[in-house]
C-alpha cells in the first residue's frame, strides 16, 4: 500500500514539472542577447504566458549624446496580468525613434519570448499604402480601358 502512494506522488509531481510553461528571463537588458535569449525559467503552476517589457529611453547612466537605449525585460506571467499591462502601456507604445516608450508583449507556449520587436509596427502607414496603391492600380486599369 505504501508503494502505491509514493508511486502516485511521484507521478503527480512528474506530472506537475512536465505541465509547466518555460520562458525566458532577464531584468533591464540592452538588447535580445546573451542572458535575454540563454536564460529559462520553468514557470509557476498559476503562470499561462511568457511576456516580454521593452523600454526606449536615455540610459540610466550620463552619455554625451544621450542616445536612447533598448532595456529589455522578459519573465513569466499570467494572461490576465500580461494582459492588463499591455492595455496599460498602448497609450506610451508608440515605438517612435525620437521619443521615449513602453510596450509590452504577451505569449503562450514554451519558449515564445525567445523574439522581441523593437523597431515600429505602424500599421496605420501599411493602410494608407495599401489603399493608395489599390486606387492606382484602379486609376490606371480604368485609363486603359
Amino acid at each position: 500500500m505504501n508503494f502505491i502512494y509514493v508511486s502516485f506522488f511521484l507521478i503527480l509531481n512528474f506530472l506537475s514539472v512536465t505541465n509547466g510553461l518555460e520562458c525566458y528571463v532577464c531584468e533591464q537588458q540592452e538588447g535580445n542577447d546573451d542572458k535575454c535569449v540563454k536564460t529559462v525559467r520553468m514557470c509557476q503552476r498559476y503562470e499561462d504566458t511568457c511576456a516580454t517589457l521593452i523600454l526606449y529611453t536615455t540610459p540610466h547612466e550620463w552619455t554625451p549624446t544621450l542616445e536612447r537605449r533598448h532595456y529589455i525585460s522578459k519573465g513569466c506571467d499570467t494572461r490576465d496580468s500580461c494582459t492588463r499591462l499591455l492595455y496599460g502601456l498602448a497609450s506610451v507604445c508608440t515605438r517612435n525613434w525620437y521619443e521615449d516608450w513602453a510596450c509590452v508583449e504577451c505569449c503562450q507556449g514554451d519558449r515564445c519570448n525567445r523574439y522581441v520587436v523593437l523597431g515600429s509596427n505602424n500599421i496605420r502607414a501599411s493602410l494608407i499604402l495599401l489603399v493608395l496603391m489599390i486606387f492606382s492600380i484602379f486609376f490606371i486599369h480604368s485609363s486603359v480601358f
